[in-house]
């Protein structure tokens, strides 16, 4: 471990505090310090179980599909702990310490529920998640009150934003009354498992007794020498305070659920410090609450510093308005229309049909298929995703049963698998021109991107670049297959019009990220699709062989793209449109490109690789 500078001794820790301190603070340092309750499986398993106490989390608990908020999730361990519990939850974990982040990730994947549990960078302060999204927030193990009174607020006020109306937060923290009573000017312990590790504490609290200040130095004795000199401090809020800090921000308290947490003490000399007494709180967002008047989609996120722009060259564009660190979500995508993969060999290809669920079905895993015994590749999780899906399936589903398998055995996998998605496309159009004249709510994000059919016939299609056999053999397969089906008002050449946009702009879902570039360690392959999807926001991300942003399915249908690095104000974002591990020297990309999107790569990696290829 490498040593530290630390100060001598103080009259004041006030003064040396840094303003974001917690920034650096949760790392390899924090398993030590605070590892004889962070890192305690029998204290994770106590705050579950706790949790598991509360009636309305049992309900929900007991559903299917709901969506879990671990916030400040550290390395993952009530996270985990659940995810081994409760299977069917789909757990997100957002914390700002990549270190521990990472470590969550690797121990997730030993557990093996990394399918169900996806953890992420980001900021309390501001949730990468779309409104009303979550059945559940938890915020455990006292990382609450590091943000001052106004960061705090604006916490809180984020969680009711992505809290579904009648969701449930649960949030422990600094029994602020318990430590006022009982201050403790400092402490020492030494280190779990570390023998020669000592850490000693100083505390203060300000003057009004709303701020507890701690400094914290580990010494290791075998050097000697100082591993550490942490100064910080947390806000005090007593039930009170807690009360009117939800009622500010849209969440009520809900006083039957609420109880006080002890964590046991260990033998020999030991400091628990503000993890001995905290307080758990129970609140909820009242049913028929809107966190904003303007909208998100509920499964639809994009960043509000994202901005479209046109081009005279390059069309439209994606570009960032303002600084973006590396890590952040900056778009969620639902697709407008999704099929599973065409490889009949990929055991685990299949997907909900339902296109409000899109959840992988794994071969272990129950399904229902279609009473009228259409294909087999159409299937539901159960009976109330089918029933919720009979219009848009009633759509396609005589289309399948006289088409589905001729055109398997005649035009093969490929050909199938992109009619499908096509006749998905139409059957969303049919629903929307269904139900036109109802009242449209009006999104934030569509004061920059369109949604619905509209965004459909906004993709560009390339239809006047694409070789002309391929374009009379799309027009021969809609003459063959799409006689019957409806097309309201569309001709053949507009269905033709429809394939080239899906060609152009689907996307496969792979288990891992596409886009990583530069590796920062051995090459990781996405590995097989299993699905493929039309996603007309992410569509208007540019391709480059070095790009800023990464993409993956979170495998329940939606398309997450995360910045890979930092981006500064004004500029654009970008993707890989194919594996970078898979296709890696200049001609190869250039190829690829030119055969399946139409176009050279012209971005500072294939100039340079090009000028090198001809020197």
């Amino acid at each position: 471990m490498a040593t530290t500078r630390a100060l001598g001794r103080v009259a004041s820790l006030f003064p040396h505090i840094e303003k974001d301190w917690w920034k650096d603070a949760y790392n390899e340092m924090y398993l030590h310090t605070d590892g004889d309750c962070v890192e305690d499986s029998a204290i994770t398993e106590t705050e579950c179980a706790e949790l598991l106490e509360i009636k309305s989390v049992q309900q929900l608990f007991q559903k299917e599909s709901v969506e879990v908020l671990d916030l400040c999730c550290g390395q993952g361990r009530h996270s985990i702990h659940l995810a081994k519990q409760y299977p069917s939850l789909s757990i997100h974990g957002i914390d700002q310490s990549v270190y521990l982040l990472d470590l969550a990730k690797e121990r997730a994947l030993a557990e093996n529920v990394q399918d169900n549990i996806k953890f992420r960078e980001g900021d309390l302060r501001q949730i990468p998640a779309a409104d009303n999204f979550f059945d559940v927030v938890i915020l455990l193990g006292n990382s609450f009150g590091h943000c001052g009174d106004e960061g705090d607020l604006q916490s809180l006020r984020e969680v009711c934003r992505v809290l579904k109306p009648g969701g449930i937060f649960i949030i422990d923290y600094v029994d602020g009354s318990w430590i006022r009573s009982n201050f403790n000017q400092g402490g020492w312990e030494w280190l779990e498992g570390e023998g020669k590790l000592l850490a000693c504490r100083e505390r203060e609290l300000s003057p009004d007794q709303t701020l507890l200040a701690s400094r914290e130095i580990v010494i290791d004795l075998d050097g000697p020498s100082v591993l550490q000199d942490l100064f910080y401090s947390v806000r005090l809020y007593d039930l009170e305070e807690m009360d009117d800090l939800l009622a500010k921000s849209g969440l009520s308290r809900q006083t039957d659920d609420g109880k006080q947490l002890i964590t046991p003490k260990r033998d020999g000399p030991v400091d628990l410090g503000m993890m001995e007494r905290r307080q758990l709180v129970v609140a909820q967002k009242p049913i028929g609450a809107n966190s904003s008047t303007s909208k998100h989609d509920g499964q639809v996120y994009f960043h509000p510093k994202l901005r479209q722009e046109n081009d005279y060259h390059k069309g439209r564009y994606t570009r960032v308005s303002e600084f973006v660190p590396a890590g952040t979500m900056i778009i969620m995508e639902t697709p407008y229309a999704l099929v599973p993969s065409p490889d009949t060999f990929e055991p685990d290809a299949t997907i909900c049909s339902n296109i409000e669920c899109n959840q992988r079905l794994p071969q272990h895993k129950e399904r229902v298929h279609c009473q009228r015994k259409c294909i087999q590749d159409v299937a539901w999780c159960n009976d109330r995703c089918r029933a919720a899906d009979q219009d848009r399936h009633a759509f396609e589903c005589a289309w399948l049963r006289r088409c589905g398998e001729r055109i398997r055995e005649t035009e093969g996998q490929y050909d199938f698998a992109m009619l499908w998605i096509v006749v998905r496309l139409l059957a969303g159009r049919h629903l929307e021109m269904a139900t036109e004249s109802k009242p449209r709510e009006h999104y934030v994000h569509e004061n920059w991107f369109t949604r619905g059919w509209k965004s459909i016939e906004n993709l560009t299609g390339n239809a006047g670049r694409w070789p002309q056999t391929k374009i009379q053999h799309w027009n021969s397969l809609v003459e063959k297959y799409f006689g019957e089906i409806d097309r309201s008002n569309l001709t053949i050449d507009d269905v033709v019009g429809i394939i080239s946009k899906e060609e152009s702009n689907s996307f496969g879902l792979y288990p891992r990220a596409t886009g990583s570039c530069p590796l920062l360690g051995p090459p990781i392959d996405r590995g097989k699709d299993y699905g493929i999807g039309v996603y007309p926001m992410i569509s208007l991300i540019n391709h480059s062989c070095i790009p800023n942003v990464s993409w993956e399915s979170d495998g329940k249908g939606r398309m997450i793209l995360t910045t890979s690095r930092d981006l500064r104000a004004g500029e654009e974002c970008s993707i890989s449109y194919f594996d970078l591990c898979k296709y890696v020297d200049f001609n190869t990309r250039q190829s690829l490109l030119r055969e399946y999107f139409l176009f050279s790569c012209t971005c500072e990696r294939c100039k340079t690789e090009k000028l090198n290829d001809s020197s």
